[in-house]
């Protein structure tokens, strides 16, 4: 009993010598946290970490800190590095608490993946919906479903992915060579090269920027003129896209040259398409884009393209820019052959974060070799975006002057047309 009564005055002792020993010290530790408090021109400033103290001690600067007026035991103001140095502070001199500001509930995070077996899945959709104004006598002024695009993509190992997307508003024509089949793309891809993608299937070829842009993410309604008759076209066959550097990227295709969702018998002769960008600034990027094809259909005619861009974004600027010239060359059988060109140049001006003008004029050539064959179109707008190009509503006017344009055999070259668009994607 000796033994236990000298073990517990021993015990005792030691904590009341701590105790008395840790409220002497203005610098201490108090159950493994440091703790130190310095007074400065009335004001009382409290650290709990030894890196804020010897910063403050060297430049005065406290940073990032709490402050309570008139709260230290004489009125005078705290300032602590944070919540546990206040606590500390006020605990040793006895003072109430403080009230904090109730955080804010943790929002709930949606995942942009979903796991499936092995693999993952994306789920992709775009729907425009459209008023389409026409002043040409006779043409109709209606209502038109746009795009319904629906997209899923993923990987099933960390080498190997696929996409597949589909328009449920376009028509089932096969033979046309128009892209309105339901089938957009279909893609089977390696991407176990970090930087690069090699895919094999239906896609875009690899020509011009706009003809490749999203359409979820076109400037206005509509692509420009010169842009829908020699690009944005889908084909079958390989496609490449590779990152070489911040500033430099490529994309390449080999495809059949024929229409999507078109299989004949004349696809001996490939397309040779690609796409080089350079990105001398995050805001600015430069590129030239060609495509060559030996000779296509049964009759093997041949056509080149050559493009060349340049873009301007720069999210501390509410102007953006846009240009791209586009030239063209088709054979013809039994004929010369066919030469067209032109470009097309944009400004867009964001006056509000969500309210956006835009003026663009483009000029189509359909054929360089003989006089009055240009379409040139003055295209204005006014764009509502919501957020940003995944929720917007667009209304653009378009003043188009076709040479040579005739309506019941009367010469009727001008004629205006309106939008009214409406778009949500994901």
């Amino acid at each position: 009993m000796s033994i236990v009564r000298k073990s517990t005055r021993v015990l005792v002792a030691l904590m009341v010598t701590l105790a008395v020993a840790g409220a002497g010290s203005a610098l201490g530790q108090v159950t493994g946290l440091y703790y130190q408090e310095t007074e400065k021109n009335g004001r009382i400033y409290v650290f709990n970490t030894p890196e804020r103290a010897k910063s403050f001690a060297t430049s005065g600067d406290m940073g990032t800190s709490i402050t309570l007026i008139g709260r230290g035991p004489n009125g005078e103001t705290i300032v602590g590095e944070n919540d546990t140095a206040i606590d500390l502070y006020l605990f040793k001199h006895n003072l109430p608490g403080y009230e904090r500001q109730t955080p804010p509930p943790p929002q709930p995070v949606v995942p942009s993946t979903l796991k499936v077996a092995d693999g993952e899945l994306k789920f992709g959709l775009l729907l425009q919906s459209w008023y389409f104004a026409d002043d040409t006598a006779g043409a109709s002024n209606t209502f038109r479903l746009r795009r319904a695009e629906i997209k899923l993509s993923g990987k099933i190992t960390p080498s190997w992915g696929f996409e597949v997307k589909l328009d449920p508003v376009k028509s089932q024509d096969f033979a046309s060579g128009k892209d309105s089949k339901l089938l957009q793309d279909l893609a089977v891809s390696y991407i176990g090269l970090k930087g690069h993608e090699f895919s094999l299937g239906q896609k875009k070829i690899t020509f011009t920027e706009e003809g490749l842009r999203a359409s979820s993410e076109l400037d206005f309604a509509e692509r420009s003129q010169v842009v829908r008759a020699v690009s944005d076209r889908r084909e079958t066959g390989l496609f490449y896209r590779g990152e070489f550097s911040p500033v430099v990227s490529a994309l390449a295709s080999v495809t059949n040259g024929t229409a999507a969702n078109v299989a004949d018998d004349s696809n001996d002769t490939l397309v040779t398409s690609a796409r080089l960008d350079f990105k001398p600034a995050t805001t600015l990027l430069l590129g030239v884009s060609g495509s060559s094809s030996a000779g296509e259909t049964q009759d093997h005619l041949g056509r080149t393209r050559f493009a060349a861009h340049v873009r301007f974004d720069d999210p501390s600027l509410p102007v953006a820019l846009r240009a791209e010239f586009v030239k063209a060359t088709d054979e013809q059988l039994g004929k010369a052959d066919l030469n067209r060109d032109g470009f097309y140049g944009t400004i867009l001006y964001n006056f509000t974060p969500q309210w956006q003008i835009g003026v663009r004029y483009d000029v189509l050539d359909k054929n360089t070799n003989a006089h009055g064959n240009k379409i040139k179109t003055l295209t204005a707008g006014i764009h509502y975006l919501v957020k940003g190009t995944n929720v917007d509503v667009k209304l653009d006017w378009f003043q188009v002057k076709e040479d040579g344009r005739t309506l019941g055999g009367v010469l009727d070259e001008r004629f205006n047309l309106a939008i009214l668009a409406a778009q949500v994607a994901f």
